[in-house]
């Protein structure tokens, strides 16, 4: 690299020869290149002022800018150039500075050696204070009628080797800036549309490399506005010293296309081994970054051998073509794109370098090279990821169409397969169905369906509390010396016969069946779900019991078999429900009520219901009852005690409501 600057810089210093004098303006259409006509004169930063180039014009030895003795990108150095303008005219005329980043320029106006004019321009020159565009950089001329000037101007922080200096007329003022802003126009619009569909693209699929070139984009965009003065004039007008951090701009940009490249080409799982040379470019870069922001911060007095952009980038360059080739061998096809991409924007910087150091005259494919070269390889980088996108949307395509010809290859031999497990499955299912359907029954003569519902929400039962219930239990008279005439089978055959029929009339209400304790028969109304009537339920019930049982009593005494005697007992009051335990579990109910139900039983005669004044004043309204009296009974007090009779007509009820 540092040879090819040298012969560069020789071939630039052995060129022709410019004359020295005044440049003469007649036709306004034509613009005239006061660079080649200029004398220049190297000096150390700040050394040298307009005012002793006046005084003491012999002591100072200007050359023809045509030696080329400029010295980019070293702030050492600051540089003078000398020349006279005649204006023939009768018209303003304009000095203008093509834009290449220049930090500081002073324009002096002289006659006889007395300053008529001072211009300050330049990229670090604080916006408010400029009269005109940061980025467009020229001041007017003096000089009219056949007047001759002589003009001295000033740079330091130099980044080109050539300076680009025109008199010109308004118009063609105007004109060249009206194309530049048209140009610049179009330039940042393509990039910000290329931003957005990347991004959209970014959202759609969720592929990083699209996220990694819109934000790679959008800072090379900026980079390119750097380098022509457009953020300094947009975006940090009253601050431009953030313009010397360029060279740390360009490492961020080559960090954000090698990470780029990485995920684009797939280097990892490609490439390892040029994966873990794309992070050592990474880390150069950063390092790069580094030594700028340290170097600018020290006003540049680490001097130029600490900037080692340029050799990252010569390195970054081999390497993203080589990387690129090596994927595109393995059949990567967008691969093709990149590499393509990545050859305009080498071959752009190559012929700004080559305008640079004089090797090629100025004009607009030069001047705007890197950015021509930028913006083919941005383009040639989208078509790129679009065709990555389809290639990958082709090849899953390929894939879903492969898998459908194999379904459809082994379809025959399937479908038997499928028909046969179809039938074993719809046989297992109505098994299933079948087994889950008597599960439920059998679950639900377990236990209440609202406690089932609740087992399956939450797998557990919470005890509850009910103020209001009705309790009726049942017990076989003499059970113990009837079961002895009978074999055992014989016994439960008989048991299992009543307390069916006992569930046949429960069924017809609401009440729920809450166990069998041997030869008991235990029932409440009122639980889990409440509701008022359960009192007159029960005792209705009850009376179906009886009556079924009278009739089963008289149809086998007719037939000379044996029968069962049943004493009945109701009692309402309050009762806790609810299951306990883990295994074997049954829906029970505790609490006095049941006590006293029992004892309502027990205290009771064959074949009559007894119930409790509780239950009595619950259900006299519907059903005629007999008072017995009170009753003594056992670990209680006296109760007071009535056997229900029949259901109570509606004439009847009235009568008895009045009564009350």
């Amino acid at each position: 690299m540092n040879r090819l600057v040298l012969i560069l810089l020789i071939s630039l210093l052995v060129g022709g020869r410019a004359g020295a004098g005044p440049i003469r303006i007649s036709d306004l259409t034509e613009p005239y290149d006061l660079y080649k006509a200029s004398e220049l004169l190297e000096v150390r930063a700040g050394r040298v002022s307009i005012d002793e180039l006046l005084q003491n014009p012999g002591r100072y030895r200007f050359v023809p800018t045509e030696n080329r003795l400029i010295k980019p990108y070293d702030h050492q150095f600051g540089y003078w150039f000398r020349f006279q303008i005649t204006n023939e005219t009768d018209r303003e005329v304009f000095m203008q500075f093509i834009y290449a980043g220049t930090e500081f320029i002073r324009v002096y106006e002289t006659v006889d050696n007395r300053i008529l004019t001072l211009h300050k321009l330049g990229s670090l020159q604080p916006e408010p204070a400029a009269p005109f565009r940061k980025s467009i950089q020229f001041c007017p001329i003096q000089a009219r009628n056949g007047q001759t000037h002589t003009f001295y101007v000033y740079m330091e922080g130099v980044y080109t080797g050539v300076l680009p200096i025109y008199a010109l007329s308004t118009t063609r003022l105007i004109e060249s800036q009206h194309y530049s802003d048209l140009f610049y126009g179009i330039y940042y619009g393509f990039i910000l549309i290329i931003i957005v569909y990347s991004l959209v693209l970014y959202m759609r699929l969720r592929e990083q490399g699209n996220l990694r070139y819109a934000i790679w984009v959008f800072f090379i965009g900026l980079l390119m506005a750097l380098f022509r003065g457009h953020t300094s004039e947009f975006f940090w007008p009253a601050n431009p010293s953030i313009e010397r951090y360029s060279a740390a701009l360009s490492s961020v940009t080559g960090v954000l296309h090698i990470l780029f490249t990485l995920t684009f080409l797939r280097l990892r799982l490609q490439a390892p081994r040029f994966y873990k040379i794309g992070i050592g470019i990474v880390v150069l870069y950063l390092l790069s970054f580094v030594l700028n922001v340290v170097n600018v911060s020290l006003n540049y007095q680490l001097g130029r051998q600490i900037d080692i952009v340029p050799v990252v980038v010569l390195l970054e360059g081999t390497f993203s073509i080589v990387a690129g080739l090596v994927t595109l061998r393995k059949g990567f096809r967008p691969a093709l794109f990149y590499i393509a991409g990545n050859l305009f924007f080498y071959i752009g910087i190559f012929v700004f370098l080559m305008y640079t150091y004089g090797q090629l005259p100025f004009s607009f494919w030069t001047y705007e090279s890197i950015h021509l070269g930028v913006g083919v390889e941005i383009l040639f980088f989208a078509v790129a990821l679009t065709y990555k996108v389809n290639l990958l949307k082709k090849r899953r395509q390929e894939a879903e169409q492969e898998q459908i010809r194999l379904l459809v290859e082994n379809k025959r031999l399937v479908s038997e397969q499928n028909a046969m497990l179809e039938q074993k499955v719809q046989q297992r299912t109505e098994e299933l169905q079948v087994a889950k359907q008597r599960s439920e029954e059998l679950l639900l003569n377990i236990l209440p369906a609202e406690v089932v519902e609740e087992l399956k929400q939450t797998g557990r039962s919470k005890p509850r509390r009910f103020e209001r219930v009705t309790v009726l239990f049942t017990d076989i008279v003499n059970f113990t010396s009837m079961g002895e005439r009978l074999s055992p089978e014989e016994l439960v055959n008989e048991i299992d016969y009543y307390y069916r029929s006992f569930d046949a009339i429960l069924n017809q209400y609401r009440i729920e069946k809450i166990k069998t304790i041997g030869d008991a028969y235990l029932c409440a109304g009122g639980l889990p779900v409440v509701y008022p009537e359960n009192p007159v339920e029960v005792v209705r019930a009850a009376l179906e019991m009886r009556t079924f049982l009278l009739r089963n009593q008289r149809e086998r005494q007719t037939n000379g078999q044996q029968h069962f005697e049943f004493r009945i007992g109701v009692h309402t009051g309050p009762v806790v429900a609810g299951i306990v335990g883990d295994r074997k579990f049954a829906y029970d109910i505790w609490g006095d009520t049941v006590n006293t139900a029992a004892r309502m039983e027990q205290y009771g005669e064959a074949g009559r219901v007894n119930i409790s004044e509780t239950t009595f004043r619950l259900v006299k309204e519907q059903i005629r009852c007999s008072y017995r009296g009170k009753i003594a009974v056992k670990n209680k007090e006296a109760l007071d005690m009535y056997y229900a009779e029949e259901l109570v007509g509606e004439e009847e009820r009235e009568t008895l409501r009045e009564i009350d």
